[in-house]
């Protein structure tokens, strides 16, 4: 199956299209390595169930290659707390997905070693409130660093995602100058210049921090000034005109 965004009603927010895909391959076990990608990675998470009722994709089936590792999926995250129920795969509205897979497409290009790796993606507005409840922070650092779940966030509506790179020979991620989550300006963008003057972020997670932009821009992924891990592929306005807020 081959799927795909449906422009046909430009006035219907997105939906998915399934159609027949044939493939010509010299790999005679291309359909066994698929079936065995799809069971490495099969879900039992009560949140799979919920994604379901929002024509959401899971990013595997449009490029195998992306590697997964949600940190809100288990305690490795700075609440340490299971807030996924263990979910393996990673989910987006049909446009988001497609940019994702445009972007693996392009770092793979120049840098055929590395891989994206997604940390986190789709979240349902209860877990937001879970994540805001949870969070035991001074309100005004809160709001810099979490969206309140009155105001929804870009994750709630599956526009946005957090993601690093991999190597895959080593099988670790890239040094990006601070750890996912961490909440310090060392993680701002805004402040790299003053921080690889001053030597705190090294010259080479500074172009790594390069190398993840630049295919995430190209295509058509946004960063934003706050976390060098967050790009999206629209402000909240238009998020909640074009699609569903997962709940």
């Amino acid at each position: 199956m081959f799927v795909a965004c449906d422009f046909r009603n430009e006035s219907d927010t997105h939906k998915l299209s399934h159609r027949k895909l044939f493939v010509i391959s010299e790999k005679k076990d291309i359909s066994a390595t698929a079936k065995k990608n799809l069971s490495q990675n099969a879900d039992t998470s009560y949140i799979e169930f919920v994604f379901r009722a929002y024509d959401l994709v899971n990013i595997k089936l449009l490029d195998s290659s992306v590697r997964v590792d949600l940190r809100y999926a288990d305690t490795s995250n700075f609440l340490k707390l299971n807030l996924y129920d263990g979910l393996k795969n990673a989910y987006f509205n049909c446009e988001t997905a497609l940019r994702i897979a445009a972007a693996q497409y392009y770092l793979k290009q120049n840098h055929p070693n590395l891989t994206l790796l997604i940390l986190d993606a789709s979240r349902p507005q209860h877990v937001q409130q879970m994540m805001w409840d949870s969070l035991n922070m001074h309100p005004d650092l809160k709001f810099n660093y979490l969206a309140p779940p009155y105001e929804t966030s870009l994750h709630n509506y599956g526009c946005a995602v957090d993601v690093t790179l991999l190597d895959t020979k080593t099988n670790k991620s890239l040094d990006m100058g601070s750890d996912f989550d961490f909440f310090g300006k060392l993680s701002e963008p805004i402040f790299e210049t003053k921080f690889l003057k001053s030597g705190e972020l090294s010259q080479q997670a500074y172009i790594n921090r390069l190398i993840l932009r630049k295919v995430m821009q190209r295509a058509g992924l946004n960063p934003i000034n706050s976390e060098w891990w967050h790009f999206s592929i629209c402000n909240k306005a238009e998020a909640v005109k074009k699609f569903k807020l997962i709940k």
